[in-house]
This record gives structure tokens, sequence and C-alpha cells, in this order.
């Protein structure tokens, strides 16, 4: 059947764009200490997929597929800009310490218990009138900070980039996580 061009825009109503959205660390580490007017200006990220397994049989030259599991485990990305205050390099900075520690001089190895290193990671898609859409929260998250860039001579800034590797994610329409 070939929908019209009035059916079409009736059915979708407004387009989600990747343009509105927002991130925030809703639960932090016990262990680190956020500066609570901090703000890390996230540029790009990546939303977080579950990986879908089957189980299949072969019987008598067919495939059959049967459920599996699904794994919400993961990691996504986040891309940033830095100041020259180095405030966010230093938050994730002294994140990672608390897995693997060290005081710039040398490294202990030294790690807090992980559930005091784990965090909750928020991100909302909105609607053009600032409207939450969608919500995913990423649960026992932990930060790889990249410090990103490439030095030379041109005026570009300095992006890093932070890849979460979380345990699990929930997700659901409007500021509900119903999956």
């Amino acid at each position: 059947m070939k929908y019209s061009i009035n059916q079409t825009k009736k059915a979708l109503g407004e387009a989600q764009t990747v343009l509105h959205w927002y991130v925030l660390i809703s639960n932090p580490p016990k262990a680190l200490k956020v500066d609570k007017d901090i703000v890390v200006r996230v540029t790009t990220a990546t939303l977080p997929t579950a990986n879908v397994e089957n189980t299949q049989l072969q019987l008598q030259g067919h495939t059959i597929n049967y459920t599996g599991k699904i794994t919400k485990a993961g990691e996504i990305t986040w891309n940033f800009y830095e100041g020259t205050d180095a405030k966010v390099t230093n938050l994730f900075m002294e994140w990672a310490k608390l897995r693997w520690g060290g005081d710039g001089k040398d490294t202990t190895g030294k790690q807090i218990l992980t559930n005091d290193v784990k965090a909750d990671i928020t991100m909302k898609l909105l609607g053009p009138n600032d409207e939450v859409t969608q919500t995913y929260v990423l649960i026992g998250a932990m930060p790889k900070l990249e410090p990103g860039g490439q030095l030379g001579q041109t005026s570009e800034p300095l992006q890093p980039v932070i890849t979460w590797d979380f345990d699990d994610f929930h997700w659901g329409p409007g500021d509900s996580t119903t999956w």
C-alpha cells in the first residue's frame, strides 16, 4: 500500500532529532568528590544497544531460531570539549585513580572496591520543546578517559573521549525506563 504525504506526516508526528539531548552522572561513585559546578560539555554520545543471541538449531537442512539471551552490558562513548582549566579531564583522571591508583610520580595499583567506583549515567532525548521523549540509564558505569586530539599547528579545540563500560541499561519513553 502506498501512503500519501499527509498520511505519512500524520503517522510520524514530530521527528526525533539528535540535536536535543543531555547527559548527567545521575549517581556518582561514593569514593569520588565531584564539584557541583562542573559541566561536562558533551558534543556527541553514542546510545547503548543490546546484543541479541538466538539459540539456533540445524535440523533437516533448516536453521531454526529459538529465543536465546539478550545482553545489555557494553560500552558507549562521549566526546567533549575541555577548557584550559582541565576540570573535566581532572575529574575523570581522579575517577581512573580509584580503579588503579597512583600519585603522579609512581603507580601503586591500589584499588577502591568496585561498587564504590561505579556510577549510573542518565541520557535523555528531548523534543524541540525540551520535553523528555526517551530516557536511557546506564547501570554500573565506569569511565575510561582518552585525552583525545593531536597536537599541531591549527586552532582546533581539544576534544577528549570518555568510553563508558556498563553492566546493564534501561530504556523507556519519556522519563520512564521500562526495559
